[in-house]
């Protein structure tokens, strides 16, 4: 048994571990992932990335390859309400842009599968220096004040070792190992039932052929939420001529355990109401839905993350955009802590920062599995819907790692057509007056944007990062102002997961940078 010593160690090679190690990698951390399944997933799952998403992806360097791998390579996409998919149609879901998000991000949607996503942040996440261990499942593990020691052994061949690890993030899935361990209860709605899923090969050209873009052909995704005779989904794959359909929840729900590929068949047609369908089944099985947050995110050393912090039910499609985005919000915490730029408070904001919108996640997509997948569900408790724009890009940080302002409530949500700028909220897309945006200048280190007419900045910047020993990048220009509450000679300071740490009105605030730093990263003046 050898021992060896890594800054991170990631269990779970999922959306949310290859997430954080690629960011790790990206800020120069090089992770350990180990993951006991022999490669990344092959089973057709979640698909669909979210613009917020896509910046993160941008940042990352894999922005281009998800959209390539999006179905015709474009995040153009169908998504409808109706009886059956026959018709009628009673609400266009995404159908004609209603989902468009271009006015506060200068990313479109993708709509990568997630057995191709996973294969793209692997390859990235290598490429940036992280150590990808397939076929190897965490044993066991504890930590200390110093560190976490685990106990790691090789599925193929029994073969054990230990590694030491600064940190470790648990991304070992819904029932995690990890979060069992170090004694982490959950809450939420629990489980909720399951549905039944097959996958199909007919010929749809003629049911689709309303549909334009290419859907028939594999080029464009679309997807029904189907009313009659029992909710259900119909939706296209990546595979042209093969589609799936998803059995809802129902009172009276049939045990599936042992249905013939004949039941599967008959129970497809009856769904889609198309009873002389003429199809082959591909695959078939069931799927638990369940509605569940955990109490804590970080435990000392070890962090949640993806579905060990939290599972949410499919409708909203935030599951698998939150497991992505959740690696994207911590690796550069634990990248800064790691290299000792960073006292302990700023890793303990994600638990602070991450589970209140868990929490506002698992509300919203309930709601949405009681209208589109179980009706008997519906118990008059379901939250009020929030638009999904406000969802992704509304939701504030304003207990964590940031420099609050007098009078300001801590709300976790605002309007990001009207953002306000302040500390907490996220650094809103704005077109500069030089051209760019200012999104394009966020994720790689703390950003200190200032005014065109402000003095000072850069010198108060470099001797704040001096002393810290930290990168800040300053960039001057004019046009954001106005959106982040700043006049021409203010400044705002950019956490690098674009979210604002703290803002000067004026250039009478330079003084105030470097004490917003040492609150950011937890490091008091001695």
């Amino acid at each position: 048994m050898s021992e060896a010593s890594v800054p991170v160690l990631i269990a779970g090679g999922g959306l949310s571990g290859l997430s954080t190690a690629l960011f790790l990698g990206l800020h120069g951390v090089r992770p350990l992932l180990v993951e006991k399944h022999p490669g990344t997933s092959v089973v057709m799952k979640a698909r669909g990335q979210y613009p917020h998403t896509m910046e993160a992806l941008r940042i990352g360097g894999v922005a281009d390859r998800i959209t390539a791998a999006s179905p015709g390579g474009t995040g153009d996409f169908y998504m409808a309400l109706a009886e059956t998919l026959s018709g009628p149609v009673l609400r266009g879901i995404m159908t004609q842009g209603e989902m468009s998000m271009g006015h506060v991000s200068p990313e479109d949607w993708a709509m990568a599968s997630q057995e191709h996503t996973e294969v793209i942040l692997a390859e990235r996440a290598r490429e940036l220096g992280a150590e990808l261990a397939f076929g190897t499942e965490l044993v066991s593990f504890t930590q200390d004040a110093d560190g976490v020691t685990a106990l790691l052994r090789d599925v193929a061949t029994g073969a054990e070792r230990t590694v030491r690890a600064d940190h470790m993030v648990a991304a070992d899935g819904r029932k995690s190992p990890a979060r069992r361990a170090l004694g982490v209860d959950i809450h939420g709605r629990g489980r909720l039932g399951e549905v039944f899923r097959v996958f199909f090969d007919a010929d749809m050209s003629g049911p689709l052929k309303g549909l334009e873009g290419g859907v028939t052909e594999g080029q464009r995704f679309a997807l029904f939420h189907l009313l009659q005779p029992v909710p259900g989904v119909f939706y296209t794959t990546d595979i042209p001529g093969r589609y799936g359909y998803i059995h809802g929840m129902t009172k009276d729900q049939p045990d599936f355990r042992d249905w013939t590929e004949e039941q599967c068949a008959a129970l497809v047609r009856t769904g889609l109401g198309m009873p002389d369908l003429e199809l082959t089944v591909a695959g078939s099985g069931r799927t638990e839905i369940v509605c569940e947050v955990a109490d804590r995110f970080s435990v000392g050393r070890v962090h949640l993350v993806g579905d060990a912090a939290k599972v949410v039910p499919a409708p909203g499609g935030l599951g698998g955009n939150t497991a992505i985005m959740d690696g994207f919000y911590l690796a550069w915490k634990l990248a800064l802590t790691v290299r000792g730029q960073a006292g302990p408070g700023l890793l303990a904001s994600h638990d602070a920062e991450r589970r209140p919108v868990s929490d506002m996640i698992a509300e919203q997509q309930f709601a949405n599995t009681v209208e589109r997948l179980g009706p008997d569900l519906d118990d008059g408790t379901a939250a009020e819907p929030i638009h999904p724009v406000v969802q992704v890009f509304g939701y504030r940080c304003a207990q964590g790692a940031v420099v609050l302002e007098p009078g300001d409530e801590g709300e976790l949500l605002e309007d990001p057509t009207a953002p306000t700028g302040r500390p907490g909220s996220r650094a809103p897309y704005v077109q500069l007056d030089g051209g760019g945006s200012t999104t394009a200048l966020f994720g790689r280190s703390f950003v200190l944007l200032a005014g065109a007419d402000a003095t000072g900045w850069e010198a108060a910047a470099k001797s704040a990062a001096g002393r810290l020993g930290i990168e800040i990048a300053v960039h001057r220009a004019s046009g954001w102002e106005k959106s982040y509450g700043v006049t021409p000679t203010g400044a705002t300071l950019v956490r690098p997961d674009r979210f604002i740490a703290w803002r000067a009105a004026d250039d009478s605030g330079t003084a105030g940078l470097e004490d917003a730093l040492r609150t950011v990263l937890d490091r008091p003046a001695t």
